[in-house]
């Protein structure tokens, strides 16, 4: 055998081998990251309040169990008062919640207050929500939360949030967004408004929550004067009344030296023209807290910097959103107001369904396929997104954008028909009521019973 043919046999040898090699090499870094992989995402134990596993299309958010972080840095909320944040999450929807790390913060910066007003959330499938509290409830504590209905002129439906903390707030009332007069539309996506009381103390308030269209926050920031007052003839007596959010109130939107009759004297801008709200390069005071009494202020108020808070890069801070929160510290003990805000409702809405005394089914008739709703109180109530139900709940109607105004009835009709503000369609082709016998139930926004009336 030659020289030659020895080389060649060793180098066939040699290559054979460092391919063996080099696969050994592939297939351990296969394994590996398919283990790593399943340990990311292992099975969730949550019993939140709500626990729905969102979906991006194509690929399902994986199910996902928040870990406490026991080094979590959390403020802590005193006893003697009540901490109040709004802030805007940005396009809140199933993209930001199939991301675990922003999820994380999001629920932090919650446990830190008692009561959170949330704008822009952006989801259809209304899953990103009930996930997140998921995620505030992990290291026990117990939050809920309502939840407007989708609001907006365009496509792109938003809605608002009270996230709570029920260890210290009860809410009251019925949550409801601010019925527009007949004939306007002053708001892109009107307010949200409810009222809450401290469990402890004697603080009780109303808040009122906007995410302002950056196009018209000029005329929408001038008329959250109407809001106010109506909410003082929902809540008289009640002192109290917050208005919080995503104002849009400085930069090219808003003149924030401009006067208004948001800036009279009857009101009390607590988080003013010196502060930056966003996350961004840009310095702007979006986000406001306004006060009608500040009796009850402990005077602490500002901006939540949660980067610095939680030691969060450019890149992790902007993920969360391009606001941060804004808050006020209440005293719970110091509250002189003639009527607590807990007094509109009945004492009965502590259970699951709220009765409302104002607004009932106060006719029904099964042969003629209608329904007759009136408003018996004093101020106009509005019923977008109620449904009407028959017997068994085999039919369903719900509400479009409608208020019915104080002591007027609305009739809904099963047939079809053009709406107005007397006549509803229900637009079935087929009778819904049986002749038989039947009973008509109304539910209000967040499922809650209002009335029923049997035919």
């Amino acid at each position: 055998m030659n020289l030659r043919t020895i080389k060649n046999k060793i180098t066939g040898r040699t290559i054979s081998c460092l391919l063996v090699i080099a696969a050994i090499i592939l297939f351990s870094g296969c394994i590996e990251d398919t283990i790593n992989n399943v340990s990311l995402y292992p099975t969730s134990t949550a019993t939140g309040t709500a626990t729905p596993t969102p979906e991006i299309t194509p690929t399902p958010i994986p199910t996902i169990t928040p870990v406490p972080n026991p080094n979590e840095t959390v403020t802590l909320i005193s006893d003697n008062t009540v901490k109040i944040a709004a802030f805007n999450i940005q396009v809140f929807g199933i993209t930001k919640a199939s991301k675990p790390d922003v999820m994380d913060t999001l629920a932090k910066i919650v446990r830190t207050y008692d009561v959170v007003a949330v704008q822009e959330i952006r989801d259809q499938s209304q899953t990103s929500l009930p996930l997140l509290v998921t995620y505030v409830n992990e290291n026990s504590s117990q939050y809920d939360f309502v939840v407007s209905e989708r609001l907006g002129r365009t496509s792109s439906k938003e809605q608002y949030a009270y996230i709570y903390n029920t260890q210290t707030i009860e809410l009251t009332g019925t949550p409801h967004t601010y019925p527009e007069p007949t004939g306007t539309d002053p708001f892109h996506r009107q307010p949200y408004i409810t009222s809450f009381r401290t469990l402890n103390g004697n603080f009780d308030a109303v808040l009122i929550t906007i995410h302002a269209d950056p196009d018209e926050a000029t005329e929408e920031i001038n008329t959250l004067d109407d809001v106010v007052e109506y909410a003082q003839g929902v809540y008289p007596g009640e002192q109290d009344f917050i208005v919080m959010g995503d104002l849009n109130a400085d930069g090219s939107y808003f003149n924030e030296d401009s006067a208004s009759d948001m800036s009279s004297t009857e009101y009390a801008w607590i988080i003013d023209n010196n502060q930056d709200t966003t996350t961004k390069s840009t310095n702007y005071t979006y986000d406001r807290i306004i006060l009608t009494d500040t009796s009850d202020y402990a005077g602490d108020c500002g901006v939540f910097r949660f980067d610095t808070e939680y030691g969060l890069n450019y890149d992790e801070t902007v993920a969360v959103s391009d606001h941060y929160p804004v808050y006020a510290v209440f005293w719970i003990d110091r509250d002189d107001d003639n009527t607590s805000a807990s007094t509109y409702v009945p004492a009965d809405n502590e259970s699951n369904q709220t009765i409302s005394s104002t607004v009932q089914i106060t006719d029904l008739s099964l042969g003629e396929e209608w329904v007759k709703i009136t408003n018996t109180g004093t101020s106009s109530i509005s019923l977008t997104g109620w449904e009407l139900k028959d017997e068994g709940d085999k039919f369903t109607y719900t509400f479009p954008s409608f208020s019915l105004e104080s002591g007027s009835t609305v009739t809904v009709h099963t047939e079809q028909g053009t709406n107005t503000a007397t006549e509803l369609y229900w637009g079935s082709g087929r009778p819904i009521w049986n002749n038989d016998g039947d009973t008509a139930r109304l539910y209000d926004i967040n499922g809650n019973l209002v009335d029923q009336r049997e035919g």
